[in-house]
């Protein structure tokens, strides 16, 4: 993945705070009840959206990130977790985790090198847990007439008015012929929410393919898509997780 892109969100710091959605308490349950007991380790932790919920568990965190004004914030969020700014590709542990996760961050990590480096960071039988959130406007009518304006506007495979289905199924794991990792899973949560016009054009404005946009490219596609809102949109969020365990 372009590095550069994958450091934009530091310029739009309260926009990401305050639009982006958080996470299924349930998934944070069943993460902690699927990895052992111990020290853990997140992987481009951004505001901490997915921290708060890990931190509220006691969780022993170290938490990486990239861009020095996110850390600042997740800092603030939860002071009680260890915040080392930088990539995971330069982190060396200091310790073996018992788990490791990453939210809505997986696809900024080396392809290549992040199951090695996963793997060289987990204790034996040490989980490792990857997820995502997709937005999906409700209203097919709507989400179509908002694809059509990020098309103009050059925002196609990373729109987030993409008109295909709320998620891809993965007929298979990504780790299902790596004999590293073990006990391999994947659950997937729904639920819908209710976004005011303001917070869904800041949910626009925190996502890489709309931020590298020049500026008077992204006031007017907003503009566009304003106009089509209202006063609100219904999003169905759908969170997909991914597991797997460190073989001993």
């Amino acid at each position: 993945m372009d590095r550069e892109r994958s450091v934009v969100f530091g310029e739009a710091v309260d926009q990401y705070e305050s639009a982006r959605p958080g996470y299924p308490a349930q998934l944070v349950t069943e993460v902690l009840d699927y990895a052992p007991p111990g020290p853990v380790l997140e992987v481009g932790a951004g505001t901490g959206k997915a921290t708060a919920g890990f931190a509220a568990r006691g969780a022993d965190l170290t938490c990486i990130e990239p861009d020095p004004r996110m850390a600042a914030a997740l800092t603030a969020k939860c002071p009680g977790a260890r915040v080392e700014i930088g990539i995971f590709e330069e982190y060396v542990p200091d310790r073996a985790f018992a788990l490791l996760y990453s939210a809505q961050a997986w696809h900024w990590v080396d392809r290549e090198r992040r199951w090695d480096l996963a793997h060289a960071a987990l204790a034996p039988s040490g989980a490792v847990a990857v997820f995502w959130n997709h937005y999906v406007v409700t209203d097919p009518g709507l989400r179509s007439a908002l694809a059509a304006v990020d098309a103009r506007y050059g925002v196609t495979t990373s729109s987030l008015h993409r008109i295909d289905s709320v998620r891809a199924e993965q007929s298979e794991h990504e780790l299902a012929d790596d004999p590293r990792f073990t006990d391999l899973g994947q659950r997937h949560y729904t639920r819908t929410e209710r976004y005011e016009a303001g917070r869904y054009l800041d949910l626009v404005r925190s996502i890489s393919a709309y931020r590298i946009l020049d500026p008077g490219t992204r006031n007017e596609l907003l503009r566009e898509i304003a106009a089509l809102l209202g006063d609100g949109v219904d999003l169905t969020l759908a969170t997909d997780l991914t597991l797997a365990r460190r073989a001993r």
